[in-house]
């Protein structure tokens, strides 16, 4: 983003998001990070929260080196935390308030899957998927309204096409998403007033793709594993970086009048059925 220096002609850089500061949870890796690069390269104040301390760093340090080297104007910043712990939460937005004494941006980012129907998904892979899923989001954009409202802010939900169209293969994390779906535009509702706006973002076929997304048992989903994937309409997967800037455009002015969408970025996948 340049604009021309009217004096020399030389092309200086813009920064549109420079005054505002965003959170994003799961911005430690995948999509999430992607999004965070985003914000950074917009000139945004960037936090990432993420529950590991290790990836965290790593993230953190990575976001350094591209602001370092691209000479924008705001440094990144980790914070830890666990989404499904309401405490966590309130505490990360805390510290986010007494650095920058304002927040105009949530993005919720963390989520969890698992590559099993819903009838062979135990007890306690339901509990886990619903409590970063929904409850994460939720417990997120509860911690974060007072300072959204202060600001007329904005949040993004991180969602996904199978809360659209269910996938039996990944059932529950289906249902979750779903209901995720649902918690937007009940947010939407409830920070209307409080010229707060919230929305959705549906991603398809992302590679690499989550990798939380393992079959019962598994510890490290495969490299390739997308390979088995069915191409969408589009004949090719989506990369983060397109779901990041889908995400920008929700957070900023122009989309002001955006409020409790689910906005599908799948390249076609959810248009209907394809008969080739």
């Amino acid at each position: 983003m340049t604009e021309e220096n009217k004096t020399t002609g030389a092309s200086t850089p813009t920064f549109p998001f420079a005054e505002r500061v965003v959170a994003i949870t799961g911005g430690t890796s995948g999509i999430g990070f992607a999004i965070a690069q985003r914000f950074l390269l917009a000139g945004a104040s960037v936090v990432i929260v993420g529950s590991s301390m290790e990836h965290g760093c790593a993230a953190e340090e990575r976001l350094l080196c591209s602001q370092k080297e691209q000479q924008l104007p705001n440094e990144p910043w980790f914070l830890q935390g666990d989404v499904s712990a309401p405490t966590d939460m309130a505490r990360v937005m805390s510290r986010i308030q007494q650095r920058y004494g304002h927040l105009e941006t949530v993005v919720c980012s963390a989520g969890l899957g698992r590559k099993a129907r819903l009838l062979n998904t135990t007890p306690d892979d339901l509990t886990k998927l619903f409590q970063v899923n929904v409850h994460g989001a939720i417990y997120t954009v509860q911690a974060a309204a007072d300072l959204l409202s202060a600001s007329g802010g904005s949040v993004v939900l991180v969602s996904s096409d199978a809360g659209i169209t269910g996938e039996p293969q990944t059932g529950a994390y289906s249902v979750s998403k779903a209901a995720l779906n649902m918690a937007g535009k009940m947010l939407a509702l409830d920070l209307a007033a409080a010229g707060v706006r919230v929305n959705v973002v549906a991603p398809g076929d992302i590679v690499p793709g989550m990798r939380s997304m393992l079959r019962p048992g598994e510890t490290l989903r495969p490299a390739d594993d997308f390979l088995s994937w069915k191409l969408p309409p589009l004949r090719r997967y989506g990369q983060a970086q397109e779901i990041a800037e889908v995400v920008l455009f929700l957070a900023s002015p122009q989309a002001s009048f955006m409020t409790g969408a689910v906005v599908p970025v799948d390249g076609g996948m959810r248009a209907g059925l394809e008969w080739e």
